[in-house]
């Protein structure tokens, strides 16, 4: 991953009008940028994380708001999610990085200064991706499969079903493993990141996911069940009980 092909996806939060429409025209000329949504109302972007499963990069959040204060906004963020902030009041620099703000703008902010800290973001982001890379090519899981023990690397792995008190793991490059072990053992054997679990019988990579609606997903033209109890592809829900 080079910062040549990295697009990071953020919102940006602003309590006024004209400083939302300038940030909204800052990301739309940046082009590493993908602007998601816009936000005046902090408590209505908490909701749609919270309830929508609105996911993105970064966040460029001003911090002196009605109701919730952009610090306050930002301990709300998944982990994955980084901030700028953006104010009019140096005395907010220290409590900006103290939540761990990838950078902070004062205003009034010009398109240079957006630019250095959007670059220091691109710069995060793809270190971060080369280490996720890196993690992800040693994480295996090990089964028992035809009386000999196995090692599957996980980014391999496309969907899992159980049958029984079997699974079939299957693969990338249409293969198919057949082991026995339940469900629940093997779901918490997977990275977390990108497996779920969507069904009693049925555990997915959501980078595999093709597509989905609300009862089921699509995979290499399998369509495979999605449990009412599963909440939302996206949100990180490890699924059901055994």
């Amino acid at each position: 991953m080079t910062t040549e092909q990295r697009t990071i996806t953020c919102c940006v939060l602003e309590d006024e009008p004209l400083a939302l429409h300038l940030m909204k025209s800052y990301v739309e000329r940046t082009p590493f940028l993908e602007l998601v949504a816009t936000y005046l109302d902090g408590e209505r972007l908490r909701q749609d994380i919270e309830e929508e499963g609105l996911s993105f990069d970064l966040l460029f959040s001003d911090i002196e708001m009605p109701g919730i204060n952009g610090i306050d906004l930002s301990k709300c963020m998944p982990a994955t999610t980084k901030v700028i902030f953006t104010t009019a009041y140096s005395r907010y620099a220290i409590e900006g990085f103290k939540v761990n703000a990838l950078d902070y703008l004062l205003k009034p902010i010009s398109y240079e200064d957006f630019m250095a800290a959007a670059r220091k973001a691109l710069d995060y982001f793809v270190r971060e991706d080369i280490l996720r890379q890196a993690e992800s090519q040693h994480r295996m899981i090990q089964v028992k499969s035809d009386r000999q023990m196995i090692n599957i690397p996980c980014d391999d792995i496309v969907r899992i079903e159980g049958l029984g008190d079997y699974l079939k793991i299957f693969t990338t490059g249409g293969n198919v493993v057949l082991t026995l072990m339940r469900m629940k053992t093997i779901e918490a054997l997977l990275p977390t990141d990108d497996f779920v679990r969507v069904h009693k019988s049925h555990i997915v990579r959501l980078s595999a996911v093709t597509s989905y609606s609300n009862n089921s997903l699509n995979i290499d033209g399998v369509e495979i069940p999605v449990s009412r109890r599963y909440r939302k592809i996206g949100k990180g829900s490890k699924g059901i009980d055994d």
